[in-house]
């Protein structure tokens, strides 16, 4: 069957409890959305630097921490120790790899 209307009423899940004591835990709705925002715009900054990055470090991993320090490395690998150095949280990065030869999403 063929969904060919849309729905008369907005659909949204429903938070259970412990998902209210989850969000609490991690600073509250306005703090997770801050975060959100935060990582959002480091990730546009490190997309405008990548066509320069990568002339400069072809093939190399590149990542832009909350710090706003920018990493260059040549593995994945070297990549996660810097971050275990740094002691940074997970998901608060901005990564990309720098990659001369992409493979087309569309053939």
């Amino acid at each position: 069957m063929v969904a060919t209307k849309k729905p008369k009423t907005a659909v949204a899940s429903e938070l259970l409890p412990e998902d209210y004591e989850m969000i609490e835990r991690l600073g509250g709705t306005e703090h997770i959305l801050k975060q959100f925002k935060e990582h959002d715009e480091r990730r546009l900054r490190l997309e405008a630097m990548v066509p320069e990055l990568t002339e400069k470090y072809p093939d190399h991993w590149v990542a832009l921490t909350e710090n706003g320090e920018l990493l260059i490395v040549p593995t994945l690998a070297d990549l996660r120790a810097k971050f275990e150095e740094l002691n940074t949280r997970p998901g608060s990065n901005a990564i990309e790899f720098l990659d001369t030869d992409p493979t087309p999403w569309l053939l």
